[in-house]
C-alpha cells in the first residue's frame, strides 16, 4: 500500500488550516508514537479525514490508514491521492469483510488507523448513531481506541465561503481506551451495541453539548 503522499498532504493541509483557521491541537500528548491503535472521529465535513490526518498521525511522525467509502477510490485527482495516502475502502452497508481483514492485517502489523464510526457525514454536526463495524475491530484486535472530537467544521460544510470565516477548528483528542478482547468467538448484537455506544460516547464527551446528539447525557434534576 503506498503512502508516499500522506506527509506531503498533510503538510498542505497544515498550511490550509493556519488561512481558515485557527486550528489547534489539544491532548496531543494522547497520541501513540508507536504501536496500532485505532483512531475515531466525529464526521462533519469532506475534509475531516485529511484534516483528522494532519491532527493525529502527521504530529508524531506517522500513516494513519483511513478507511473510506469505495466510490471515492473513482473520484478524480482526489481518489488517485486517496491511494497514495494510504487509504483504503469499504463498501458501506454490505459489511466488507475485505476491508475487515485489511483493517485488521495493518492494526497486527502496528499501524494506525482511522474510521469514523457514524459511516457518513452527519447533516447538522450533532452525533448520529454509530456503527458496529469499529466496535467489532477493537475488540477483536484488543487495541487502544483514540477518540477525538472535531469541532468548527459543521457549519463550514453549507458553503464554501464558510471556510474563510477564520472560525476556530479544534482537534481534541481524548485518553485511550480499550474495548474487551474477544481475538474469536461469536460477538452477539447486544455485546456490538454496548462496545459501539462506549466509543459514540467517547467521542460526544469530546464535544460542546450542541454537537453530541444522540449521545447527549442529559442530567439529572435534584427534586426541589
Amino acid at each position: 500500500m503506498k503512502t508516499w503522499f500522506y506527509h506531503p498532504g498533510a503538510t498542505i493541509i497544515g498550511a490550509l488550516l493556519w488561512f481558515v483557521g485557527p486550528a489547534r491541537i489539544e491532548g496531543a500528548e494522547h497520541l501513540p508514537r508507536s504501536g496500532p491503535a485505532i483512531i475515531i472521529a466525529n464526521h462533519c465535513s469532506l475534509m475531516d479525514p485529511p484534516m483528522l490526518g494532519w491532527a493525529t498521525g502527521h504530529q508524531v511522525g506517522r500513516v494513519v490508514h483511513f478507511m473510506a467509502k469505495v466510490e471515492m477510490r473513482r473520484w478524480p485527482v482526489i481518489g488517485w491521492l486517496a491511494r497514495n495516502a494510504g487509504v483504503f475502502f469499504v463498501r458501506r452497508g454490505e459489511g466488507d469483510r475485505a476491508a475487515q481483514r485489511v483493517a485488521l492485517e495493518h492494526l497486527a502489523e502496528g499501524r494506525l488507523i482511522g474510521i469514523f464510526p457514524e459511516g457518513t457525514r452527519n447533516p447538522d454536526g450533532a452525533l448520529i448513531e454509530g456503527k458496529p463495524g469499529v466496535a467489532l475491530l477493537a475488540m477483536r484486535a484488543g487495541v487502544p481506541i483514540i477518540p477525538v472530537g472535531i469541532t468548527g467544521t459543521a457549519r463550514r460544510r453549507r458553503g464554501p465561503l464558510r471556510w474563510l470565516s477564520r472560525e476556530p477548528i479544534t482537534f481534541h483528542v481524548g485518553e485511550p481506551f480499550r474495548l474487551v478482547y474477544q481475538p474469536s468467538g461469536r460477538l452477539d448484537r447486544a455485546e456490538l451495541e454496548r462496545g459501539t455506544d462506549m466509543l459514540m460516547r467517547a467521542i460526544a464527551t469530546l464535544l460542546p453539548e450542541a454537537q453530541q446528539g444522540v449521545y447527549r447525557v442529559t442530567p439529572i434534576q435534584s427534586e426541589p
